[in-house]
């Protein structure tokens, strides 16, 4: 009768949990078959804020954050807001749910700053950092001098006054924000402020604007005074934030100045490049009459090169090389100016909005790197008015934004537009190939991250005999983690270069061993990605393939129901499948097509998607490395690693099959070696690859939730990250938090029998990852623990028509 009741039970679970997943998959279908559709999600009413200038930013936790300039509780005559309030720091989640974080001027004289202008940043650390415009515990004459806050936990501390140093030679009003670069440190702007030599000082005693440095601690070095050059042909006023390319270097713009200017000039501006040593260059100056006045924060395309709006008079969309070649790509003509700069959404085109146009209330718009040029939606007043803000992409593919005035109380809104479907990519496999590895250099240090830009390493490398094309849109990499004298690694991140960086984590060491983890990631800034360890590590990249946009020889994935191909241990398998175990510095060709998992395929395989796990053979033989490849002599590559003997470890391996459909599998050192496959690439193929935003899809231990074992269904469909509904596998980067021992985990598509397979393994009891593609039949993936364990799904992107 129990066994009876607790399979009636988790039937009825079943049923709701696909009640819940069927709507949410239906409703994923409704939106995506829409036009492109605006949705108010909150109306600032004055006591929670008004009027937000600043652009969004999606923290870790999947909420978005963000400041007005006016509103909230704190009111004082000395920001000259005594009845509206100071600013506001606020906090609001996907459906719309607001909430006030912080009100300015809640200090004594407004110590605490006033006017926050500017879009947060979310630290490393977890923390929320921002600057004020306004600030007068010095006294910066007719102007305001700023601060630069953090806020943890809901707590603010101002960590840096502007104009602490004599005649504000430190900086003054930094309206555009700051970034987080690749070594940790915080790097912004000042309109006003600084030394510049040939800043007018009776027209502007406050000073033409600075480029600064800051520690988290709030240390702040001055690497770069405007207007140092005679007639401030270096440019100044800088009003929007830096982006650091992916050659390591910063990129800007200042309002005015140049050499086609004289003076202060308003008409003009400047594009400009700093090393992080304060090594300056100007790249280009505006002219006037032209296209001018570039007060957005510049981004880096996936084609390498800067993309930009301009404010003046002839609102226009550019594009730069890191060299100073300029092109206008697209004027905005009759949609007033662009006060925001752009963000290159997953479709490669590149989003932002203008103050007016349409009906006076602004609009979004779109336009493609070739300068195709699309307005988006017109904003009309009650559903909010000039957006001084671009759009960000968030992890669930929608646009989301804000608007300065408009809503229900014409102080602002926050908003959501449907965003667009991700680029198709088809496979393209090339021999394994090794395309960096920071032994031979020197390892990332603990809290930084480190760009890499594949194409340029691929054909750095003789020994990788091909080419990544520009228009690559993901790239299938095998990352491997080297602690040095195997200290701790709490965790590595990889995604596309350029982006915020993803609430996800990649793989993690804790007992400090070398440990390797399949990933397919986005190309980003320059077609580069970007890795982040928390604790000092070298860090290994392979590269085995990477998707493009469908042409002649690419190939289609096609899912397969998970099955085992290979075991060393099982007598039953085929001949060349099963026993014996891969002796030392073995290499051995497998008939993979002869196994029955291939039975009545209509498709050649060309690369088959794996999981591989090895298992110590004898117990306590440790594997330094194992790689599989098609054909040919063994390649500088690895698939995994299993070097203390940590029982049996596995990895995902999308490996292309030599013209019979064979591979090679190569072992170090002695071991048993299991392969499940859960699909294969061909031509003609079924269905594409959409690469999407690292994203969070389930975490167990979210709202106190405990630790499971036995088998759990997770609702994918319905999660934040919102996959289209039409996805037919989803790729995961999967990790354990285990309770003790796990033996094994399987992830496989809800409605199928569990299959004999394994996704991952952790005998040692240690947190644990491994990508996995996983066949989707309604939106739900089933998992199955043989111990108590946590489990965490990062969604990496999925395969659909």
């Amino acid at each position: 009768m129990n066994i009876a009741r607790s399979v009636s039970n988790r039937n009825l679970t079943r049923v709701i949990v696909r009640m819940v997943a069927l709507a949410a998959f239906c409703g994923a279908l409704a939106i995506g078959a829409a036009a492109q559709t605006l949705t108010t999600l909150a109306s600032f009413a004055g006591s929670n804020g008004a009027n937000p200038q600043a652009a969004l930013v999606q923290g870790r936790d999947g909420n978005f954050y963000g400041t007005t300039v006016f509103g909230g509780s704190g009111r004082s005559q000395t920001c000259n807001s005594p009845t509206t309030g100071c600013g506001t720091v606020f906090k609001i989640t996907p459906s719309g749910t607001l909430t006030t974080i912080y009100s300015f001027c809640s200090a004594q004289n407004c110590s605490d700053g006033f006017f926050p202008a500017s879009a947060l940043v979310q630290g490393t650390d977890g923390s929320l950092y921002g600057t004020t415009s306004g600030n007068t515990l010095v006294n910066c004459g007719t102007t305001s001098c700023g601060t630069v806050f953090r806020i943890s936990n809901g707590t603010l501390t101002t960590i840096y006054r502007f104009c602490s140093r004599t005649s504000c030679s430190d900086g003054n009003w930094p309206a555009g924000g700051l970034i987080q670069a690749n070594d940790g440190t915080f790097y912004g702007t000042t309109v006003r402020g600084g030394t510049g030599s040939a800043c007018p000082p009776q027209q502007y005693p406050y000073g033409c604007g600075t480029l600064f440095k800051m520690t988290p601690n709030g240390t702040v070095t001055t690497l770069y005074n405007f207007c140092t050059q005679s007639n401030c042909a270096d440019g100044n006023f800088p009003q929007a934030a830096l982006v650091q390319g992916a050659d390591g270097a910063f990129y800007g713009t200042t309002e005015s100045g140049g050499t086609s200017c004289t003076g202060t000039n308003p008409t003009c501006g400047t594009v400009f490049k700093i090393t992080a040593g304060g090594s300056f260059t100007s790249l280009y100056s505006f002219a006037p009459g032209g296209p001018s006045n570039p007060v957005g924060a510049l981004v880096q395309g996936t084609d390498g090169n800067l993309y930009g709006t301009t404010a003046g008079a002839a609102t226009a969309v550019f594009s730069i090389t890191s060299s100073g070649m300029l092109n206008f790509i697209q004027p905005i003509s009759g949609t007033g100016p662009s006060n925001a700069g752009l963000t290159q959404a997953g479709d490669g085109n590149f989003y932002g909005t203008t103050v007016g146009g349409g009906g006076n209330g602004g609009t979004i718009f779109k336009v493609s790197p070739t300068g195709m040029l699309t307005t988006v939606y017109v904003f009309s007043g009650p559903d909010g008015n000039q957006p001084q803000a671009t759009t960000i992409q968030a992890m669930d593919g929608q646009l989301y934004g804000t608007t300065y005035g408009g809503g229900a109380n014409n102080n602002g809104t926050v908003f959501r537009i449907t965003g667009p479907t991700p680029s198709a990519g088809q496979f393209v496999t090339v021999p394994p190939c090794r395309l960096a590895d920071t032994r031979k250099s020197s390892p990332i240090q603990g809290g930084t991250s480190q760009v890499f830009n594949v194409p340029l390493l691929a054909l750095m490398n003789p020994n990788c005999g091909f080419a990544v094309p520009s228009n690559a849109i993901a790239y299938s990499l095998n990352v491997t983690v080297v602690p040095p004298h195997q200290n701790q690694l709490h965790f590595l991140t990889i995604w596309p270069a350029g982006r915020a960086q993803p609430y996800v984590s990649t793989m993690n060491s804790q007992d400090g061993r070398t440990k390797a983890n399949a990933a397919i990631v986005p190309a980003g800034a320059a077609n580069a990605v970007s890795v982040y360890v928390t604790d000092t590590t070298d860090v290994v990249l392979d590269i085995n393939g990477y998707f493009v946009p469908s042409v002649s020889q690419t190939l289609k994935f096609i899912p397969l129901p998970p099955c085992r191909v290979v075991d060393t241990r099982d007598a039953t398998k085929p001949q060349g499948l099963g026993p014996p175990f891969l002796g030392a510095m073995e290499t051995r060709s497998l008939p993979i097509l002869s196994s029955p998992c291939f039975q009545g395929l209509a498709v050649q395989p060309q690369v088959y998607s794996f999981n591989v796990t090895v298992t110590p053979n004898p117990g306590n033989q440790p594997l330094y490395f194992l790689a599989l490849w098609p054909s040919g002599p063994l390649p500088t590559v690895s698939t995994l690693n299993n070097g203390t003997a940590a029982g049996a470890v596995a990895n995902a391996a999308i490996v292309p099959a030599d013209t019979n459909g064979n591979i090679n599998v190569y072992a170090s050192n002695s071991t048993d070696v299991v392969i499940d496959v859960n699909g294969y690439f061909g031509t003609p193929g079924e269905y594409s690859y959409y690469a999407t935003a690292p994203c969070r899809a389930f975490d167990s231990r979210n709202n106190n939730g405990q630790p499971f074992k036995n088998e759990i269904m997770v609702p994918i469909a319905g999660s934040p990250c919102a996959p289209s509904s039409t996805a037919k596998a989803y790729v995961f980067n999967a990790t354990v938090v285990p309770q003790g021992t796990l033996g094994f985990l399987t992830l496989w598509p809800d409605g199928e029998n569990q299959p004999l397979v394994s996704t991952l393994n952790a005998y040692d009891g240690l947190v644990t990852s491994n990508m996995a593609v996983v066949p989707n039949l309604d939106g739900i993936t089933d998992a199955y623990a043989t111990n108590y364990t946590h489990l965490v799904l990062d969604l990496l992107g999925y395969f659909a028509p």
